[in-house]
């Protein structure tokens, strides 16, 4: 019995002890836990804080660990297009619609060098017809701009450092106006006259966006019926000089293009010759009118470098190359253009835009006049859309635009344009999300 009893006691004890120590253990969680967890959740939350990088503008944050920043962006686009011309092709739509996913990332660190910035933007885009075509439905995805900025330099796919007024004002995927609005591949430095506003650019730009082809004079001759522009040996240097102000912009720019062609009678052998473009345009903040308020004027000439013009031509019959080739050598073609827009904002959540341009271009080789039935040509655009802003970053705009195609002193010929001159209408509903 006092075995007994003397168990029973060791278990009271180891009882009793046991729910001290857990009474201990309890009591000290219970006054650890708060801090711990408070703890353990302040760490989780500032490693994943972004911070805001207000240096580099609105909408950047700072990537957890780096010094980098970054903004994140995109846009949606809704269009439904009813296009035709003269003479319209019965297989092609006269009604098509697009729809397009845009992402923007833009990346920047701050260096003792300057910035350090690599930007891309990409569309998705599902449409149910090509512009000015016909189907099939298909998805598209285009690199619309991908560039690294450093000291100055710029390496990838932008905007042109020739073009200046780029379709501004103009919506929509397709819709285009007279002038140059062309992203392509290249190497440019920049450099910054300090606070004055005036930069100078120089750039090595890619050819093959450039290349508007190369016709024999006489279409008779072996490969005469065949663009006879030879492989690219040579990229389009590209230059500017741009301010900007306090008023507005302005810019003046110039390109060489070289055209390389296959003889006509040998293609084993080229020849080439070296083209330019030049272009001035001025640009007007008309804050005065109303807030962002803008005016476009600008002006290029050619020779022997016609993308550089940006003719619009919906039909495809009356695009010049940049050269005829015959047995003797290469003739260049010449043209020039004149472009505008005028921008205005009529409230708070109405605006409205008109555009215009006009072109004019010639052969400059009368046998190529005969053989093509045609000396030159023009060509004029003119357009605008009313746009309501109901929200923030949401539009919903109707825009309609106009073109003409003429051939200069036309004879109908078996290589020339079927027709004398064309006129083609388009209109656009287009509605847009920014975010």
């Amino acid at each position: 019995m006092s075995l007994s009893l003397s168990s029973s006691r060791r278990r009271d004890r180891r009882v009793s002890f046991a729910l001290a120590a857990a009474s201990v253990g309890l009591a000290a969680g219970a006054a650890c836990a708060p801090a711990s967890a408070a703890d353990i959740m302040a760490t989780k939350a500032k490693s994943a804080y972004m911070r805001a990088c207000t240096e580099q503008g609105e909408g950047f944050f700072y990537l957890p660990g780096t010094d980098t920043c970054l903004r994140v962006g995109g846009y949606l686009w809704a269009e439904g297009y009813f296009n035709t011309y003269t003479d319209y092709p019965a297989a092609n739509d006269k009604t098509y619609s697009i729809a397009t996913a845009g992402v923007i990332l833009d990346a920047r660190t701050s260096t003792e060098y300057g910035t350090l910035r690599s930007y891309f933007e990409g569309r998705f885009k599902w449409r149910s017809a090509d512009p000015w075509s016909d189907g099939p439905n298909k998805s598209e995805l285009e690199v619309w701009n991908a560039y690294i900025q450093f000291g100055g330099f710029t390496f990838g796919k932008a905007q042109s450092f020739f073009d200046f007024y780029a379709n501004a004002n103009v919506l929509g995927t397709d819709p285009a106006t007279i002038g140059d609005d062309v992203r392509l591949n290249l190497l440019a430095y920049t450099y910054e006259f300090g606070s004055s506003g005036f930069s100078a650019t120089i750039s090595l730009e890619s050819a093959a966006d450039r290349n508007n082809g190369v016709l024999a004079q006489n279409p008779f001759l072996p490969l005469g019926n065949e663009d006879l522009s030879a492989g690219i040996s040579a990229t389009d240097i590209v230059g500017n000089v741009k301010y900007a102000g306090t008023w507005g912009e302005a810019q003046i720019s110039g390109a060489l293009h070289q055209t390389n062609s296959v003889n006509v009678l040998n293609q084993f052998t080229t020849q080439d010759t070296w083209g330019y473009a030049l272009q001035a345009g001025i640009m007007f903040k008309l804050d005065a009118l109303a807030e962002g308020d803008t005016l476009y004027i600008q002006s290029a000439y050619a020779d022997g470098a016609i993308s550089y013009l940006g003719l619009v031509d919906p039909s495809g019959m009356y695009a010049p190359p940049d050269a005829f080739m015959s047995v003797t050598g290469l003739t260049t073609v010449t043209g020039w253009n004149v472009t505008a827009s005028f921008l205005h904002h009529w409230n708070e959540k109405w605006s409205t835009a008109v555009f215009g341009g006009y072109a004019a271009y010639d052969l400059n080789d009368p046998s190529a006049q005969l053989f093509y039935g045609f000396s030159g040509g023009t060509n004029y655009n003119v357009g605008g859309y009313l746009a309501f802003n109901p929200v923030k970053a949401l539009t919903i705009a109707l825009q309609y635009d106009y073109t003409y195609n003429s051939a200069k002193d036309y004879v109908p010929t078996a290589f020339g344009p079927s027709l004398a001159s064309t006129d083609a209408s388009q209109v656009l509903l287009f509605v847009s999300r920014d975010f």
